[in-house]
């Protein structure tokens, strides 16, 4: 992983619950704890929004995972701390090696009285709206309509050089449009996975993996978590595995943990990810099957570069990830692991606790409630 894309500190300001949340000294595999509605999966969202800032439909399907939604302006409301849109949202993310500075700022807009500067042929998409009417290019977004503005910069102090971006996710007539400041680039963008809760059998990933053969990676890795896999392979749409009995085996038939892993590990597998972001980890498996799938994805995050957030409220999720952690061939990743305690205080402020491996393992070791 380099430096510039190993965030090791991140700030959020505005957004969902958190109207000011820091995390520092991140880590390459980091786990969020805490209660249902303190903010965890809005974390993995402001992550993702900041690493793909240049891609607006995001925001639009953020909201989709939570089963939501967004007909117009007001929809759009829901990202911002208590609905208030006078205040804009902030995401900062630092890392180092290159001293790089990544910022996303998105503010309202109830009425934009200036088209963005196309130059006769702007670079702008639009999203399926809630009427599903078709996708239409649009060079800019006409004023007097609701709007969100958003403004993302990437400085590095190493080299001296800054890069910035801007564009508009506007409301029209029951659709959503999407258009960008045409003298704006994407290549800050750092490619990253958002793997929902729900998220589960997917034979096209597994499918691509095989395409481009990489099957022999998946299966280093689903090997850590049953060492009887041998071998997969796919027909139609349903994946098998080779388990050394007389015939291939369907791999739902191994649980649904197993079927979520292996989706998991060849999204990863097949793209080029710099982050992973997991909500709700351990949904769907069973105790047994997270610490190997824990243990898988350490060694992926160490061997491919990739940064892991993932979020639970399981006290198993913790037990596994001290015992894998405490086997003498993970101990490896013990200095690559943080667990981060979401905490809302007397005054309703979500806080960030963070626990380094040492602290976690003496405080379950103890019987003390981090979670």
């Amino acid at each position: 992983m380099t430096d510039r894309q190993h965030f090791d500190k991140l700030t959020i300001r505005g957004f969902r619950g958190l109207s000011s949340l820091e995390l520092d000294q991140l880590g390459a595999f980091n786990l969020l704890l805490g209660a249902n509605d303190v903010g965890k999966t809005s974390v993995l969202e402001a992550i993702f929004l900041l690493a793909g800032f240049a891609n607006l439909p995001l925001s639009i399907r953020v909201n989709n995972w939570r089963n939501y939604v967004v007909h117009d302006f007001d929809d759009l409301s829901l990202f911002f701390n208590d609905l208030n849109t006078e205040t804009p949202i902030e995401i900062e993310a630092l890392s180092g090696g290159f001293g790089e500075r990544r910022t996303l700022s998105i503010a309202a807009e109830t009425a934009i009285e200036q088209r963005l500067e196309s130059g006769g042929n702007g670079d702008a998409s639009s999203v399926r709206g809630a009427r599903g009417a078709a996708d239409r290019s649009t060079s800019s977004i006409p004023s007097g309509r609701r709007a969100l503005l958003y403004r993302a910069a990437v400085e590095r102090a190493s080299s001296g050089r800054s890069f910035s971006f801007s564009g508009r996710l506007a409301v029209r007539d029951g659709d959503l449009e999407a258009a960008i400041d045409p003298q704006s680039g994407v290549e800050e963008i750092i490619p990253a996975r958002f793997i929902v809760s729900s998220h589960g059998y997917n034979s096209e990933a597994i499918a691509e993996v095989l395409v481009n053969k990489r099957k022999d990676t998946l299966i280093e890795y689903l090997r850590i978590i049953n060492s009887r896999i041998e071998d997969i392979a796919i027909s139609g749409t349903v994946v098998h595995a080779d388990i050394g009995l007389r015939r291939m085996m369907p791999l739902n038939m191994f649980g649904g943990g197993m079927v979520r892993a292996a989706a998991m590990l060849a999204l990863l597998i097949q793209g080029d990810q710099r982050i992973l972001l997991i909500d709700e980890l351990d949904n769907g498996l069973h105790y047994r099957a997270i610490p190997p799938l824990l243990q898988a994805l350490m060694k992926l995050s160490s061997d491919r570069g990739v940064q892991v957030y993932a979020t639970t409220h399981s006290l198993d999720i913790l037990s596994a990830l001290q015992q894998v952690l405490s086997q003498e061939e993970s101990s490896r990743y013990r200095s690559m692991t943080n667990c981060y305690a979401l905490q809302r205080d007397k005054d309703g402020q979500v806080r960030a606790y963070r626990y380094a491996h040492s602290q976690f393992d003496h405080c379950l070791a103890h019987g003390i409630e981090i979670r």
